[in-house]
Parts: structure tokens; C-alpha cells; sequence
């Protein structure tokens, strides 16, 4: 009995009653006086209208204002940089980046900072004072907006393009490899090429073999000459042997 007694509740008595008069929409009560100061403070301000003015300030034809523009220490900090990347990378690859999230994008990272290559990204602005009376200033076409920059050694550019292929969001738009402008064509042509060392060692052996096989033709002449002595001796002692026989 008094677990029923404290598990029931009590139902509220309500009774719908409605307002004892219909609400006046054409007139209605002035509302209270904190809420009429609230309501003119927030009220919106517009202009005048243009007909209203005078035509000496309608007129569009007067000095416009230019915009000052300021100092910014960070952006010349970042600027700095920028160009000591420029300055310091013998390969520099230019990305035009699609819409991409962080979490696609940091493995990206990752995996070209294992392989001492780096991913940066700079606006135009920062990309505009950094070249600025450089012999990168050509770059500037490239940007619009914040573009990504991959800084790095020519000889890791097919291991770029690999990285680079799990991930069709960054394209490939030009790369500067020692100082000498590429498209994206002629940059997969180059990472094609073998690395210097192999191409070294190459060149080593296709010199070698050249200067064997001269020494092997000069001496041909003088080997057959000496056969044939050596054949010619061989005819003129075989009577000799017949006679001393006889």
C-alpha cells in the first residue's frame, strides 16, 4: 500500500480558456516602456534617399580614397622565409589544391617529409613580397589565392609523383628545377631520367668501352701480321724436315 502510495501522480486540472477578447492587429497596445526603448535602440538606420541629395555628392567623378596599406612584421617574417626556401631548394613544385580536408592531407605530409621534401602554403600576398625583385618573380601568375609549395632535391621527384598519385586532390602545375622554369610534362620527363650517379657510371662505361675497343683495333693489324710470320716461318721449315729425314 505505501509503494502505490508514493508511485502515483497526481494529474494537474487544466481547463483550455481562451482570451477574453480578440487580439487587435490594426491597433495594437503600445508595448511596455523598456521594451519600446529596446525596440527604438535596435531599430535599423537607412540613408537618405539619392534623390534627396544634392548632385555635387551623387557625382562619381570626384578623388576616390586610396587604401593604406599596412605594415604587417608577421607577413614580412613569413615573406622571409618563403625566399629562403626558394633560395635553399634546387626543386620548388607548384600545387593547385582541390577541395581536400586535414585528414587527407597530413599523410601527404607525412610521407614527403620522410623523404626530406616539404609542404608549404603561402597566400599571394606573402608569395608577392618574398619575389619581389627576384628572379622568382615570374611565380607570381601562378597564385590567386593560398597556393601549396612542395620545396625539395630534384632527385626525389618520381618519389613525389608517387606520394602524390594516392591523393588527386594536389595537382601538379609547373616546378622549378635549378633555376630553369619546367610544366608538369617536362617535370615527369625529368623524374624519369636516371640519378646522377647512374648516369655517371654510365657515361664511365660507354667511355671505357670506346677506348678498349680502339685499343683493340690498333692492335688487330699488328696480331694478324704476326700470324701470318708466324705461319710463313711454319711453310719454309716443313721442307727442311723432309730433307734431314731423307
Amino acid at each position: 500500500m505505501t509503494s502505490r502510495v508514493l508511485l502515483q501522480t497526481q494529474t494537474p486540472f487544466i481547463i483550455a480558456r481562451r482570451f477574453r477578447g480578440k487580439i487587435n492587429i490594426q491597433k495594437p497596445r503600445k508595448p511596455h516602456f523598456e521594451r519600446q526603448l529596446l525596440i527604438d535602440l535596435s531599430k535599423p538606420t537607412y540613408a537618405p534617399p539619392k534623390y534627396t541629395l544634392p548632385d555635387y555628392i551623387n557625382c562619381d567623378r570626384g578623388e576616390k580614397k586610396t587604401k593604406l596599406v599596412q605594415d604587417n612584421p608577421f607577413e614580412r617574417i613569413l615573406a622571409k622565409e618563403c625566399l629562403d626556401w626558394f633560395n635553399t631548394s634546387k626543386m620548388v613544385v607548384f600545387l593547385h589544391v582541390n577541395s581536400i580536408s586535414m585528414e587527407e592531407k597530413t599523410p601527404v605530409f607525412a610521407a614527403l617529409k620522410k623523404q626530406d621534401m616539404h609542404l608549404r602554403t603561402y597566400g599571394k600576398k606573402i608569395v608577392s613580397m618574398a619575389t619581389k625583385g627576384t628572379r622568382y618573380e615570374v611565380v607570381n601568375q601562378l597564385f590567386t589565392s593560398h597556393q601549396n609549395i612542395i620545396f625539395g632535391q630534384p632527385d626525389k621527384a618520381d618519389k613525389m609523383f608517387k606520394i602524390l598519385k594516392k591523393t588527386p586532390q594536389l595537382v601538379v602545375m609547373g616546378a622549378i628545377i635549378q633555376d630553369r622554369l619546367m610544366s608538369k610534362n617536362e617535370l615527369v620527363e625529368f623524374s624519369k631520367l636516371p640519378s646522377l650517379e647512374l648516369a655517371r657510371s654510365q657515361l664511365c662505361a660507354v667511355l671505357e668501352s670506346a677506348g678498349s675497343s680502339l685499343v683493340g683495333q690498333l692492335n688487330c693489324s699488328q696480331q694478324i701480321l704476326v700470324s701470318h710470320l708466324e705461319k710463313h716461318l711454319e711453310l719454309q721449315n716443313k721442307p727442311n724436315k723432309q730433307d734431314t729425314e731423307s
